[in-house]
């Protein structure tokens, strides 16, 4: 059986390998790594699965910043059940959850839409920063596309 949780502890960095699935750029994992909230997917205390999110400027928005499963356990509603366990646990705080994620990462993109988020907008030119060139589905990312949820009304 899997168990979800928010992770209290301060050791975050041991979690990295499964952040930088979800984050390709171990600089950018490492700005971010000790904000907001870190969840877990566990099962025989092996962590399968990793989720953050973190306060942006409007109080009323949390961010996910990263999640992901890890490889071996991908493709069997890990994902899906951890955002329905963070969302629940972040309603007190927040009233829409906001994600970011690549233009050619389709299959994110499809991920978030089958949970219920919403196309909010485009940050053009997001990866640009980024240390080294991150390719999806053999496309070369430039912008990120923002998908929302409002977490209120369900």
């Amino acid at each position: 059986m899997i168990k979800y949780s928010e992770y209290l502890g301060n050791k975050r960095s041991e979690y990295m390998r499964l952040l930088l699935i979800g984050d390709g750029d171990e600089s950018k994992v490492y700005k971010y790594i000790n904000q907001g909230q870190l969840f877990l997917a566990e099962q025989d205390n092996v962590t399968l699965a990793v989720a953050m999110i973190v306060p942006t400027s409007n109080s009323n928005i949390g961010e996910l910043k990263n999640i992901a499963v890890d490889f071996n356990n991908q493709g069997q509603g890990i994902g899906s059940q951890m955002i329905a366990y963070i969302l629940e646990q972040v309603r007190a705080q927040y009233s829409v959850v906001l994600v970011g994620t690549g233009d050619a990462d389709v299959q994110n993109i499809l991920f978030y839409l089958k949970n219920g988020f919403r196309f909010e907008g485009v940050r053009k030119n997001f990866f640009d920063s980024y240390n080294k060139k991150i390719f999806s589905n053999g496309v070369e990312l430039q912008d990120m596309v923002l998908l929302t949820k409002n977490i209120t009304s369900n």
